[in-house]
């Protein structure tokens, strides 16, 4: 019996899927890359953000900063978007960004509202440094985390390091800026623009593997 191709409704997806684990299954399947553009995304977007933000903390929040902090928020979130759009999933499927995220700022917010009851005993000069030190240490624990996550879904060790690599880098970084009291009044520029490098030189790396 012959089959009309263009009567039956072929589900791509599904397909794909099923021929990915075969592969999987015999050992033909490679490791996944994992957004390895996004790096360069998120390194640019942040180094931009963090300084905007010192800016916006210490002088106050004019209606063309805060402007410019959506706008640069929505280019980042739209970039991210189009590239994980590009990607093809693995069969395991991947963890979902936005869920760690939500995660990482839902931990962030708990400690903050933990911690609130203590902030009139900083030092005001401090402050900045303390919140670093909090946001820091989760990020950097997140990224850590996510890179142990990405082991389970097939993703290629390069991509995984990468995760490792700023998780270690983040928590390197909160670890020494509070004894360097020089540096108190650009902690986050500081941190935007150590963090933009580390991801620009990722993104670069792991475009040639």
């Amino acid at each position: 019996m012959t089959v009309d191709m263009d009567d039956e409704e072929i589900d791509k997806e599904s397909l794909q899927e099923e021929l990915g684990q075969i592969k999987q299954a015999v050992g033909l399947q490679d490791e996944y890359p994992y957004w390895w553009r996004w790096w360069l995304v998120e390194g640019i977007s942040v180094g931009i953000l963090l300084p905007l933000i010192e800016w916006g903390l210490r002088d106050g929040f004019s209606f063309p900063l805060i402007g410019g902090l959506i706008a640069v928020f929505v280019t980042q979130q739209l970039a991210l978007y189009h590239i994980q759009s590009e990607y093809e999933r693995p069969t395991t499927g991947i963890p979902s960004w936005e869920m760690w995220h939500l995660v990482v700022f839902a931990a962030l917010g708990a400690v903050l509202v933990g911690m609130n009851p203590f902030f009139d005993a900083i030092d005001s000069n401090d402050l900045f440094v303390f919140w670093l030190v909090i946001a820091g240490g989760l990020l950097g624990l997140g990224y850590l985390s996510l890179g142990q996550l990405l082991a389970a879904h097939n993703i290629r060790k390069a991509d995984r390091y990468a995760f490792h690599g700023a998780g270690l880098w983040i928590l390197g970084l909160v670890a020494v800026v509070p004894y360097v009291p020089q540096v108190y009044d650009w902690v986050f520029t500081i941190f935007g623009v150590s963090y933009a490098s580390y991801c620009i030189a990722a993104y670069g790396i792991l475009s040639r593997v």
